[in-house]
């Protein structure tokens, strides 16, 4: 099975300082995990981002991209902020402005085929198979069960499926997560980094699948905090447990030696043996 090349982990630690200066909620160990999912295809496919923003996220799928010889990253916005749980753009109509010119900046501007729509307008046109679908739109439940409903079923055997804000305070990434993939034989491998959560999916659901300690557990420990999340803990005793159960979900940085190793072998191995 193919490895990163020796120079991925120099090149990820610029990849990450530059990012940091686009406006933005990812975490570094977040964006790190970012470039990883976009550098170490599992099938093949496009990667389609949902929720750009200004355009962190955007330019590291871009980027980190090129390892995997991807010519192009799709990408969707409206570029407004019509849901609730939608970054404030700070008293200006659309963040457009400033997602162009991130990118120009940042030389990825050819790279990104751009949508400016909701994913809900996309989803009718769309008609690729995708291999990394990362989900950071509309965080209500309604919002993110929709991205995972229309687009899920253009996932490749083996692709992998991220959303992020999974442990903070909104209802719609933690319950499609603990629900659609890991209540879901499809997905056959499972984890959470900072605050993305991904799964692997398979085509072919497992026969004999059932919720193994370490799955359950981790479902356990995500159903205490997702109910402490619709107390919208701010402060005081509340908000400490709501810490506290947080932190007991394992989302540590994650290794990418150690993730690729960890990957569902028969559809990376079977994609690689394709020449791809």
């Amino acid at each position: 099975m193919r490895m990163l090349p020796d120079n991925y982990e120099q090149y990820v630690d610029q990849l990450v300082k530059e990012a940091e200066g686009v406006e933005g909620h990812l975490s570094i160990r977040e964006m790190r995990f970012l470039s990883l999912l976009a550098a170490y295809p599992t099938a093949p496919g496009s990667i389609l981002e949902i929720g750009s923003f200004k355009g962190r996220s955007t330019i590291i799928l871009a980027k980190a991209s090129k390892f995997a010889g991807d010519s192009a990253v799709y990408a969707v916005d409206p570029l407004t902020s019509p849901s609730a749980t939608d970054p404030d753009l700070g008293g200006a109509l659309s963040a457009k402005a400033d997602f162009e010119s991130n990118l120009s900046i940042h030389g990825v501007t050819d790279r990104v085929r751009f949508h400016r729509m909701t994913s809900q307008e996309l989803a009718p046109l769309w008609s690729s198979k995708i291999r990394l679908l990362w989900i950071d739109g509309d965080h209500t439940y309604g919002g993110t069960k929709a991205d995972f409903d229309l687009f899920h079923p253009w996932l490749e055997d083996g692709a992998i499926i991220a959303l992020h804000d999974v442990l903070n305070i909104f209802d719609g990434p933690i319950r499609v997560f603990s629900e659609d993939i890991l209540g879901s034989p499809h997905f056959v491998r499972v984890g959470l980094c900072g605050s993305i959560g991904w799964g692997q999916y398979s085509r072919a659901p497992q026969k004999t699948f059932s919720i193994d300690s370490t799955r359950r557990l981790l479902q356990k420990r995500i159903l205490k905090l997702r109910n402490m999340m619709n107390l919208r803990p701010q402060k005081g005793i509340s908000h400490f447990r709501y810490k506290f159960l947080r932190w007991q979900i394992p989302h540590e940085l994650i290794s990418p030696k150690e993730w690729i190793a960890g990957l569902a072998q028969s559809s990376v191995e079977q994609y690689r043996g394709s020449g791809a």
